[in-house]
């Protein structure tokens, strides 16, 4: 039996928690867009994109991105959360699906800390485990960054609009 993966990516943004819980509650931020079928772009990095044949078979496929809505965590804090999947659309048995908690906790007035955390199982038994730890695990991560880094991105510019 496989050990899940797991990729954690946190941040601080300069934005007061207030704020950051309404674009999420309202989903007005589009990397929050859901349900979409999202194809080999989220993995892209830089000019190029994860894009792999072996022996004929293509390992790149698109995947349904699918959020739920906007909760806010019981707690002596103020803290919220949503959770994020990316599902294979094809070869579910070749694909991980990858889940995530994005959460959401003010850290003073004027900033929020973001965080993201994403598990998932490799999938093929002993063959996909040494392929996860050879590239795998480093292309979800670097997807992972990627959508949490556009994702910030436009919590910010959101928060700017808002303001001005």
């Amino acid at each position: 039996m496989m050990h899940e993966q797991y990729v954690q990516l946190y941040n601080a943004v300069g934005v007061p928690f207030d704020l950051v819980r309404q674009f999420l509650a309202d989903q007005s931020l589009p990397a929050l867009d859901a349900p979409r079928r999202v194809g080999v772009d989220w993995l892209r990095e830089g000019d190029t994109h994860l894009d792999v044949d072996l022996a004929g078979l293509h390992l790149v496929k698109d995947v349904c991105f699918s959020v739920t809505d906007f909760a806010d965590v019981p707690g002596p804090l103020p803290m919220g959360r949503i959770h994020l999947s990316w599902e294979p659309v094809e070869h579910e048995d070749i694909y991980p699906t990858v889940t995530a908690d994005l959460e959401i906790e003010p850290i003073d007035d004027r900033r929020t800390m973001v965080s993201l955390l994403a598990s998932y199982q490799p999938p093929l038994g002993r063959i996909g485990a040494v392929v996860d730890r050879v590239a795998m695990h480093r292309v979800a991560e670097s997807a992972l960054r990627r959508f949490f880094e556009g994702l910030l991105t436009e919590i910010k510019m959101n928060a700017r609009a808002t303001s001005a």
